[in-house]
């Protein structure tokens, strides 16, 4: 799959038609079309809008997608739709999902560590 099919994807992922994510980005319809038909190459400048937009750029470039590997599917597939959600909605939906943590109680699992235990100083600071 080439860089333009990628970066098309990633448009489809956030949820945005042509226009409104080269509105995002900073660019025109023809240009983002050009992007996406691997007819303009990519510049320093516009990945760096693409990365303020939310998109992952390391997939867009490699095919290897920066969040997924560390995050598995489902994971993905969450952040993904909550990135998709306006202001207000992210954090009414994250201060449901603290809530509900800390009601069940799972332990300290993070996204750097799939396990409770991973600290080596147990935890303490010490």
């Amino acid at each position: 799959m080439s860089f333009g099919a990628r970066l098309a994807e990633e448009r489809k992922r956030l949820g945005l038609k042509q226009a409104e994510f080269a509105a995002l980005v900073g660019t025109d319809v023809p240009k983002q079309s050009l992007y996406e038909n691997d007819r303009r190459e990519l510049r320093a400048d516009y990945l760096a809008r693409l990365a303020e937009a939310q998109v992952d750029v390391v997939f867009v470039l490699t095919g290897a997608r920066m969040e997924g590997s560390a995050l598995g599917t489902q994971a993905s597939n969450l952040v993904s739709c909550y990135l998709r959600l306006p202001d207000e909605l992210q954090q009414a939906l994250s201060d449901f999902a603290e809530k509900l943590s800390d009601h069940v109680g799972w332990g300290s699992r993070t996204l750097h560590s799939r396990r409770d235990e991973y600290r080596v100083d147990g935890g303490d600071g010490r």
